[in-house]
């Protein structure tokens, strides 16, 4: 099965699988150049479209989503509930609002949510031709080092749980918080350990990517199944392996 995905911007993804167009985390205007507005608009253009936002922060939330995807075939959107709380004067039309660790099904789609250790929720994502998507939104190993042990101790186990749940879902691909700011590379490595993903997407760089070129090695994962972009409107093609294919 091939898929396709393009960069936008920060945590914000493109990814095609078939005829649909899954997009993550469209980005407020503050957080979004004008180049990743318009390569988002062009590539939803014509398409189906699914938004899944993972929480309100404005880096992850657009509330003008509808308007920068006016171009589709169609969009519907996947929300956490903080979402819905935060803005109580949207009217989500064509639109599912999900709770942490449940499990629906919209649009031809299996959806199950992690709750995240930051806010709103994770996605474990199955199309309809059987591709499984694990996007993390902002859950991730937050073990800073200017937290206390104990802190610390309960972020990496909280994060543990959560893979060992995102590993059983059988994900082939992965997107994932990746901050170099941190020693765990906020649990990068350990996922691509536990998970094994046939593709691995490094996430949550705000734009400042170039660290990213070589990444796969600090990842533990061939640099053919990680996608390392640079830009706005980089694109890759990955063959995924289904079960029984």
């Amino acid at each position: 099965m091939k898929i396709k995905i393009t960069y936008i911007f920060h945590n914000c993804f493109v990814l095609d699988v078939g005829k649909l167009s899954i997009v993550f985390d469209i980005p407020a205007q503050r957080f979004r150049m004008s180049r990743a507005r318009s390569i988002l608009e062009e590539a939803v253009c014509g398409r189906d479209v699914v938004i899944f936002f993972s929480h309100s922060h404005l880096d992850h939330f657009a509330p003008d989503y509808m308007d920068v995807c006016g171009g589709a075939n169609s969009v519907k959107a996947v929300l956490s509930d903080d979402i819905e709380e935060m803005y109580p004067d949207i009217f989500f039309e064509n639109a599912l609002v999900v709770e942490p660790d449940q499990k629906y099904v919209f649009e031809n789609l299996k959806i199950e949510t992690l709750m995240s250790n930051d806010l709103g929720v994770a996605f474990m994502i199955e199309t309809v031709e059987g591709v499984k998507i694990y996007n993390g939104g902002d859950l991730a190993c937050w073990d800073w080092e200017s937290s206390s042990e104990a802190d610390q101790k309960f972020t990496r186990d909280f994060f543990d749980k959560a893979a060992d749940r995102i590993a059983g879902f059988g994900s082939h691909i992965v997107f994932s918080n990746v901050d170099r700011r941190l020693e765990s590379l906020a649990g990068g490595p350990f996922l691509v350990e536990a998970v094994k993903p046939q593709v691995f997407i490094p996430t949550h760089a705000l734009g400042r990517t170039a660290w990213l070129e070589g990444i796969h090695e600090r990842l533990g994962i061939e640099s053919r199944k990680c996608f390392s972009y640079r830009r706005a409107g980089d694109v890759a093609s990955f063959d995924i392996l289904l079960s029984g294919s």
